[in-house]
């Protein structure tokens, strides 16, 4: 997985990256094909922005997030990608059994 970071009017530090790093590698357990993240830090005034393009073979995931913390914004944008992994998990698994119930029927 490469992970490539922008930063803009913030100064990208190991500690954010080795942060923002550790809480995507917990995403790897479950989407195992991630090809790409890009994860893009911004400040403006007292808002801290994290926004999160992560890409795998069959679909790209975005989050953003924004509060008055960089830590948290992180954690938040996350969180958004976790939701929509798990939904998309949960459609790939009842799509096949919904075919086979109702191809069950037909007959």
């Amino acid at each position: 997985m490469k992970v490539h970071y922008t930063g803009r009017h913030v100064e990208l530090t190991e500690p954010l990256k080795q942060f923002t790093k550790e809480r995507l590698d917990k995403m790897a357990t479950y989407l195992d094909d991630i090809i790409d993240v890009h994860v893009i830090l911004a400040v403006e005034k007292h808002r801290h922005a994290a926004e999160i393009t992560l890409k795998t073979r069959a679909s790209a995931f975005v989050a953003s997030a924004t509060t008055d913390d960089m830590y948290t914004s992180i954690t938040q944008a996350i969180e958004k990608l976790d939701v929509q992994a798990h939904k998309l998990q949960g459609k790939r698994n009842t799509r096949g059994h919904e075919t086979v119930r109702t191809g069950v029927a037909e007959e």
